[in-house]
């Protein structure tokens, strides 16, 4: 006998119902079907489950212990067609998304919010740094996210790609740096200067390793950390230059702990973010409804 064992559910109407007649009619069955149920359950499992007192019928001890059992087994049932329930209607369940450590300031500022108020029993499962050995756009090929924002060029068939303007590649430097003052910074200043890099697989790394090569110029960093917002404040302490848009450090450049100077070479004019998804995957609505959001966060 097993708790899903169904026999255990007249023994239950029993107990819930006080008697084999009130439970015959709740069953809408015969009383005889009820007793001989309960007759093949005692036999199954080898004990008396019910015993009479005069003209009263009560539970023995191992019969209040299956009627307990089976109890608990339909509301853990109930409980999970709710789950199930809700699921199917996406008020429930989670979302991965991968959103870049540059990103991630205009992902918390313009998409969680929303999408927390729309879906709020959803949970949002947020990756966000370098990640080794893979880039974000390969964990949305095997499936381990749902969506991913990330910086330069993305090209693939198995995703299906947005590209967006992101702006010029910057430094970002203190106020007091003596760089702060120019217009824009060329190649060759950088390198006399204590240079903040990322990992070479971060996008933005890459980006600054291909200026320096189309430049002829090799440089040595002075710190190497694997998070943007490390760099920026490391730069934001004066202690070097660190990397990436304007938009990705726009809060610390309108506040004016930073200020963010254009590179002048071909390559850091117009650099470019890209939210992918796999192709052919279909997205949940919660998982739709951020896709959306996110493509607003240019």
């Amino acid at each position: 006998m097993t708790l899903l064992d169904k026999r255990a559910q007249y023994l239950y109407e029993v107990a819930s119902c006080g008697g084999i007649r009130a439970a015959a009619e709740h069953l809408e069955v015969s009383p005889s079907v009820v007793s001989r149920q309960i007759r093949r359950l005692e036999q199954s499992l080898g004990m008396a489950l019910v015993e009479r007192q005069g003209r009263q019928l009560h539970l023995t001890e191992a019969g209040c212990l299956v009627a307990d059992a089976h109890r608990a087994q339909r509301q853990l049932n109930v409980d999970l067609d709710d789950t199930l329930s809700r699921l199917r209607n996406l008020q429930t369940g989670k979302v991965v998304v991968s959103v870049g450590d540059g990103f991630i300031d205009s992902f918390l500022n313009s998409v969680l919010g929303k999408v927390s108020r729309e879906y709020p029993d959803v949970m949002i499962d947020i990756k966000t740094g370098i990640y080794y050995p893979r880039e974000p756009y390969e964990m949305v090929i095997e499936d381990e996210v749902d969506i991913a924002i990330t910086y330069g060029p993305v090209s693939d068939p198995r995703l299906r790609v947005h590209s967006f303007s992101r702006g010029s590649l910057c430094i970002l430097v203190n106020p007091q740096h003596e760089l702060a003052e120019q217009a824009c910074v060329s190649v060759e200043q950088l390198a006399r200067h204590k240079l903040i890099f990322l990992p070479d697989i971060a996008g933005t790394q890459q980006c600054v390793n291909a200026i320096f090569r189309a430049a002829g110029i090799l440089v040595t960093p002075a710190y190497r950390c694997n998070l943007h917002s490390v760099s920026r404040r490391m730069a934001r302490a004066g202690i070097g230059v660190a990397f990436m848009t304007e938009a990705a450090a726009r809060e610390e450049v309108e506040r004016g702990d930073l200020v963010a100077i254009p590179i002048d070479h071909p390559i850091a004019r117009d650099t470019q973010g890209n939210l992918v998804r796999r192709t052919g995957r279909r997205l949940t609505p919660a998982a739709g409804y951020l896709w959306k959001l996110m493509l607003t966060m240019h």
